[in-house]
């Protein structure tokens, strides 16, 4: 099971692991979880693969049971707009890391300022078919799989809001 969590904006690269559905096995179950209604319609009429499954948007308490019941989370943002590729710093990705699941997200500098090969498994942004080889492989690779997941999980203690506060108060307290 494959899933992604958030808005189906052409940035976000939704579009691009709907793609991929269609090259991955017919076994590898691919969800899109969110949306808004005019976005899943469009989604709905444009990919057809039997294994994709767009969900459409669901409440915040019912997310943390779509990251753990899947096999790999995607974060599949584009290169093409910079702030996809340099300004953003998407709450899924740390909700990724803390559910102990493993992570295939585009290998650009707004996702990497987080993630690296020790905590997720990246590919070339926008390019359909690495994104299906990094799903393949961390499905093939259990000890990888585990590996980048349980670190993934250790680094996200490091971006809790305490972890946080800190940080801004030592700053502000700077003498």
């Amino acid at each position: 099971i494959v899933v992604y969590t958030g808005h189906l904006y052409p940035w976000k690269g939704a579009d691009v692991l709907a793609k991929a559905a269609g090259l991955l096995s017919e076994e590898v179950l691919v969800y899109l979880v969110g949306g808004t209604a005019e976005d899943i319609k469009k989604f709905r009429k444009k990919y057809h693969f039997s294994n994709l499954k767009i969900v459409g948007w669901r409440p915040p308490s019912e997310i943390p049971f779509w990251l753990k019941a899947a096999d790999v989370l995607v974060l599949p943002n584009q290169a093409s707009e910079k702030i996809s590729s340099h300004y953003t710093s998407p709450l899924k990705l740390f909700e990724y890391m803390a559910s102990g699941v493993p992570i295939v997200a585009s290998n650009l500098p707004s996702i990497r300022e987080i993630l690296d090969e020790k905590n997720a498994v990246l590919f070339l942004a926008g390019d359909i078919k690495e994104l299906e080889k990094a799903v393949s492989f961390v499905l093939q690779n259990k000890d990888i799989s585990d590996r980048i997941s349980y670190q993934s999980c250790l680094d996200s203690k490091q971006y809790n809001w305490l972890e946080r506060a800190k940080k801004i108060w030592n700053l502000v307290n700077k003498k």
